[in-house]
């Protein structure tokens, strides 16, 4: 613990970077995000002209084609609100239209698409439950063959569509993308925690004693019990 003689340099920053910091700030960031892609249909829903704003600033992110995205419904016999695909995959085009409107309901885009949707909404669900997998300020990650795994069918589907192969379902989006997100936290967490251990050495003017990502570190060799070298007389 930081004590009152503690200098800044060595107890300010040592407690800090001790502590949970990368888990809770990376949590905070995905619920911002998740909340920031639904808050901006539901204003287009009412609306509020700074759903324009958000949508803008998401553009960079991602296509944001009508028909690779899923819309918020909006009934307009009672109001009330839905979620589901903006259009069928009949009439696919490359429109990026916001909003679209059935005779029975108006949808609102989220402003990104169903893949990016289902990744940012794993990766908060994963977040949540890597405390009870594993301890939040770990620097130990899973086998990098998980994370392989659980890239090969975005990979092949997310490829084989931009080739023109084949045009996949928001269906499809929605799986490859749940599948990549839910093990993204616990490879990023463990590499934040190893970033920040690296920087608070080099803070305090210690030689970091690992590299700062596990994946390149070295498991130090045990020595078989019971072989003892022979002293000379």
């Amino acid at each position: 613990m930081c004590s009152g003689n503690s200098s800044l340099k060595a107890c300010g920053i040592n407690c800090i970077m001790a502590s949970k910091l990368p888990y809770y700030l990376l949590l905070a960031c995905l619920i911002l995000l998740n909340g920031s892609i639904f808050l901006t249909a539901y204003l287009a829903s009412v609306g509020d002209p700074a759903s324009k704003d958000l949508y803008a600033a998401f553009a960079p992110t991602c296509h944001q084609l009508t028909t690779r995205s899923v819309c918020l419904y909006k009934y307009d016999s009672d109001g009330s609100y839905g979620i589901g695909e903006c259009l069928p995959m009949s009439t696919f085009s490359y429109s990026r239209a916001n909003e679209v409107y059935y005779p029975e309901k108006a949808a609102y885009k989220l402003p990104v698409c169903s893949r990016d949707v289902a990744i940012y909404l794993a990766m908060l669900i994963g977040m949540l439950a890597l405390p009870f997998i594993q301890k939040m300020e770990s620097e130990d990650w899973p086998n990098r063959f998980i994370l392989l795994a659980a890239a090969v069918p975005v990979g092949i589907d997310g490829t084989g569509q931009l080739l023109g192969f084949w045009e996949s379902t928001n269906a499809m989006r929605i799986f490859t993308g749940i599948i990549i997100g839910i093990v993204l936290p616990f490879y990023i967490v463990p590499i934040l925690n190893s970033l920040c251990s690296f920087i608070q050495a080099k803070f305090s003017g210690k030689e970091p004693a690992q590299p700062p990502f596990p994946a390149k570190r070295k498991k130090a060799k045990k020595k078989a019990p019971g072989k003892r070298g022979k002293k000379s007389r």
